[in-house]
């Protein structure tokens, strides 16, 4: 099991090394547009603005008002973007390709199997994030931007985003355990990442519209989460992105473990294969 996990982070270094960069560059990008805002645009009220009010801007005059309504609403969606994708090219990509049966024959259960590749997954994103905090924090002193908030909080609000992460992997690797190829596992996951990204957006549109809605999509708790950077943490919406990406990992494991490794079949085509 454990070369297994060594051999998965091996193979992901190019990936890591990949979206740390994606993930670094908007928070880069978004505060060296902050020091070159004019005094005009620090001066709107976002509240007057329908678009940016959607977004959760609350303010252009400071530093972590306008970074919160801006990176930090992008950030998590390539986060997710990241997950979703590792998630999917983990398990069915592999079996659609036919490297899977090969790993199934391991003298490992498939348990083992599927944990092996989820931890290999959930610390290359770990590793992803820590480098990108580390950019942005080595950017933010570059620019001795005033603001009340350090280098280190900057920090740990980008490290939160392996929630994002976490949770969209899981869905991913729970739909492709349940579904039968790698385009329907990742079309379902693609639609439910924007449905939730984009209806949370539209909830703050249209109050009382979607409000009852809202605590379905996960980006509606990530969007308290990032607020620590201002503010207090908010640990009970990081138990519940947590208690979600754990359930959605423990079904994975059940349908991997009951899933018979054949391209093209519905679950209710699948009977159970002992190993």
């Amino acid at each position: 099991m454990f070369s297994l996990l060594w051999h998965e982070l091996r193979v992901r270094r190019g990936s890591v090394t990949a979206w740390a960069l994606a993930l670094s560059f908007f928070s880069v990008i978004y505060m060296i547009v902050y020091t070159a805002l004019p005094d005009e645009v620090r001066g709107i009220d976002p509240q007057t603005l329908s678009l940016l009010k959607s977004f959760g801007v609350k303010s252009l005059a400071t530093f972590e008002g306008f970074i919160l309504g801006t990176a930090f609403n992008v950030l998590p969606l390539i986060a997710a973007i990241f997950g979703m994708f590792t998630g999917i090219g983990t398990l069915i990509a592999e079996e659609d390709s036919g490297t899977l049966e090969l790993l199934a024959t391991l003298p490992i259960s498939r348990v083992q199997l599927i944990l092996a590749k989820v931890f290999a997954l959930f610390i290359a994103a770990f590793m992803a994030l820590v480098v990108a905090g580390l950019i942005a924090m080595g950017v933010f002193a570059m620019l001795q931007i005033d603001t009340s908030i350090t280098a280190i909080d900057l920090f740990w609000v980008i490290l939160s985003h392996w929630l994002m992460v976490y949770v969209f992997m899981t869905l991913s690797l729970f739909l492709g355990a349940y579904l039968p190829n790698r385009i329907t596992a990742l079309s379902t996951t693609a639609a439910v990442l924007m449905v939730s990204f984009f209806g949370e957006r539209l909830a703050g549109m249209a109050p009382g519209v979607l409000d009852p809605y809202q605590p379905y999509f996960p980006f509606y708790y990530f969007k308290h989460v990032v607020e620590m950077l201002s503010g207090d943490i908010a640990w009970g919406d990081m138990l519940t992105l947590f208690l979600a990406g754990f359930g959605f990992l423990a079904l994975a494991v059940i349908g991997f473990n009951r899933r018979n490794l054949t391209v093209g079949a519905w679950p209710w085509q699948r009977p159970k294969i002992g190993r």
